[in-house]
């Protein structure tokens, strides 16, 4: 619903409580509303209206809310389609929002060039949609026409200052030679949270409000000046001057502070940089000597299990031995790598691997020249705590691969595979054995190597799957995170 429409849905209002209650006015029924034309209008050109003093009844959508403007009068606009009128009023009886459609009754005054209409009473008749805002750019030309109704547009700082008791700046639209005042009255109720000081000349500002003639040197100055509402109506394009002076001045401040730290701590650092240099070439060196020692005191372990190898007969027990001496190897391994390598925390992981299978084949004599060994491995860094139960868990998993899965009157091939992608590593260990064995296989799947994989395994939270190969071999895979 437009403006007009809504002044005639008041019109029929007004009209139903004048046939109620009786004349109020000196005008007749069909006339009961007056114009802003007719409020305005000024026939002998002596700046004031014809009807100054006359009490008229106005009808309107209001574009202002109470209480903004000043905060303890009514000072509002009401408007329709092609004008405005500023109400005003000592008190607030009922307090007003924008979209209220209201049918007013005072007399028309003039004050310091704004012809308004001081109130005696008003009637708020229901609330429909805001105004719809015309642009600045538009009505620079024909002000006079404009007046009391909603504006919006932007445009560029040409002078800023203070005046008719509140700030102001004014803007001139792009491609224009016209400007236009944007205000904010003392009286303003929200006047502290305005912060007109940061627009400088220059800057482009997008701003939306009433527009209102009103100054006291009127009729001499005529100026026309655009109401502020809220801190919303008025806001920056882009970063202002002023913020990009406070900007340089903070950098340049904290400049001149950071060259003064440095300089003052640079002694300090210079001071401490060779003894904390000199500490922790001792510390890394006591590690790698740590790291050396426990590799020769598990290598002194491993050597014990080999005496006890030669001395023993039953094949049970040389099996269990064997096994435990390649676990402390594949340990030991771990510790020697660390002490060998600039890193003290963390394995490249796939030289450990290759290293500890080829180890291990070393291991099992008989199997030397019948097991072909394939790598295809990742350069993958894993730290230490990781990297021994990843250790641990390839020790079990190519034991078994020689115990169960060759023999030595057929070529035996064994592929370990290291992967990583989207943070996942993949380690992946095939033969082309006979497979492994069924499900079924309590005494298998009770072993103490599967017991000790599966540990391993849920230490590094990895997923295994198991598979076969088209040639029947087993394929076992682990995936974690890295």
């Amino acid at each position: 619903m437009n403006l007009i429409n809504r002044i005639a849905l008041n019109l029929s209002v007004a009209l139903c409580l004048f046939c109620i209650a009786g004349p109020i006015h000196s005008q007749v029924v069909a006339d009961s509303l007056w114009s802003y034309e007719s409020i305005y209008l000024d026939s002998d050109g002596d700046d004031v209206p014809d009807l100054d003093g006359e009490e008229v009844t106005i009808t309107g959508v209001v574009n202002v809310a109470s209480g903004l403007l000043h905060e303890s009068y009514l000072q509002i606009f009401v408007q329709t389609d092609s004008s405005g009128m500023s109400l005003f009023s000592m008190k607030i009886d009922t307090p007003v929002e924008v979209g209220d459609s209201i049918v007013a009754t005072g007399k028309v005054e003039r004050y310091f060039g704004l012809t308004e209409v001081h109130v005696d009473s008003y009637e708020i008749i229901e609330n429909v949609e805001a105004p719809e805002a015309a642009s600045i750019k538009e009505i620079l030309n024909d002000k006079e026409r404009f007046k009391g109704m909603l504006l919006e547009g932007s445009g560029k700082v040409v002078e800023t200052g203070d005046r008719y008791n509140g700030s102001y700046i004014v803007i001139s639209p792009e491609n224009s030679d016209e400007s236009l005042m944007v205000y904010l009255s003392n009286f303003h109720s929200m006047y502290s949270s305005f912060n007109l000081d940061i627009f400088s000349i220059g800057d482009i500002v997008s701003v939306k409000g009433i527009l209102s003639e009103y100054s006291p040197d009127f009729p001499t100055d005529r100026t026309y000046k655009l109401f502020l509402r809220t801190p919303d109506d008025i806001e920056p394009v882009g970063l202002p001057s002023y913020y990009l002076q406070l900007l340089m001045i903070a950098s340049s401040v904290l400049i001149v502070f950071m060259i003064g730290w440095a300089v003052s701590i640079r002694k300090r650092v210079d001071s401490k940089t060779k003894e904390i240099q000199l500490s922790l070439k001792q510390k890394e060196l006591l590690l790698k000597e740590i790291h050396h020692r426990v590799k020769n005191s598990l290598s002194i372990v491993s050597g014990l299990i080999e005496i006890q190898l030669s001395g023993t007969d039953n094949k049970e027990t040389s099996d269990i031995l064997q096994d435990s001496q390649t676990r402390i190897q594949s340990v030991a391994m771990i510790h020697e790598k660390l002490y060998k390598t600039e890193s003290l925390s963390d394995i490249e992981l796939d030289y450990y691997i290759k290293d500890l299978v080829e180890s291990i084949h070393g291991t099992f004599t008989e199997y030397r020249e019948s097991v072909d060994l394939h790598f295809d491995l990742d350069p993958i860094l894993l730290d230490t705590d990781r990297a021994v139960h990843c250790g641990l868990l390839i020790n079990e998993l190519i034991v078994n691969a020689f115990k169960y899965a060759f023999c030595r009157d057929k070529k035996g091939i064994l592929s370990v595979s290291l992967k990583e992608s989207s943070g996942k590593i993949t380690l992946r260990i095939a033969d082309n054995g006979p497979g492994l064995p069924s499900s079924n296989d309590k005494k298998h799947s009770e072993s103490l190597g599967s017991m000790l994989i599966d540990t391993f395994a849920a230490h590094l939270k990895a997923t295994k799957n198991v598979s076969k190969q088209a040639d029947g071999g087993a394929v076992i895979e682990f995936a974690f995170s890295k």
